[in-house]
């Protein structure tokens, strides 16, 4: 039975929490995983109402500057907050990271074959290792992509996952097509919403730490 249930803000009605946050600018993932993680209304994870007390923001300082979370940072730069944190991990410095994303928004290759790694799912091997650079450990990425995907590949084979492209998932779910990597995030939260986690896990490979 199709849930009916709205939800109702500022006298707004909306028919998810995904479809409030998106109403409100907000990234979907972050406001159900307040709601769902640590409790709070919804209204306080639409940031329409002050915080639970003793939430703790961790305080970053970038270039001299003070600001009260790297969402705030991200923010107040005007680069997105994955990407400015992702890029800093594996270390790039603030000034390129800004520079790269004002000069130019990153294409995702439609044949990509996402990957999951420790609960969070990447656009490609190679995402996934840039965002772990542990994993490389000083060797070829090129070479690490390679092997990660050769992986897949064979998980593919052997009937374990069905290891599908971005695009792939887009037609087979009807979700729509994504060309940039920075609306990754809301095309896995419509998957998601459609047809729950399990799905994610069930199509693509998982790298097991």
């Amino acid at each position: 039975m199709k849930n009916t249930k709205t939800l109702t803000v500022e006298g707004l009605t909306f028919t998810s929490r995904t479809a409030a946050a998106r109403h409100y600018g907000l990234n979907p993932k972050l406001v159900n995983e307040r709601v769902t993680k640590f409790g709070w209304t919804l209204e306080q994870a639409l940031e329409l109402e002050a915080r639970p007390k003793g939430d703790y923001r961790k305080k970053v300082v970038i270039d001299g500057t003070e600001y009260s979370s790297m969402r705030q940072a991200a923010k107040e730069l005007g680069v997105a907050q994955s990407t400015l944190m992702n890029r800093i991990k594996v270390g790039i410095s603030v000034e390129e990271a800004l520079s790269t994303e004002h000069t130019e928004r990153e294409k995702l290759k439609g044949q990509s074959k996402p990957m999951f790694c420790q609960g969070k799912l990447y656009p490609s091997a190679r995402h996934l290792l840039l965002a772990n650079p542990a994993l490389v450990a000083g060797g070829d990425l090129s070479k690490a992509v390679i092997s990660l995907n050769d992986k897949a590949r064979r998980a593919k084979n052997k009937g374990e996952i069905e290891n599908l492209s971005v695009d792939e998932i887009s037609i087979k779910y009807g979700l729509p097509k994504i060309r940039f990597v920075d609306q990754f995030d809301d095309w896995c939260v419509r998957l998601v919403e459609h047809f729950g986690d399990a799905v994610l896990r069930e199509r693509f490979y998982v790298l097991s730490l």
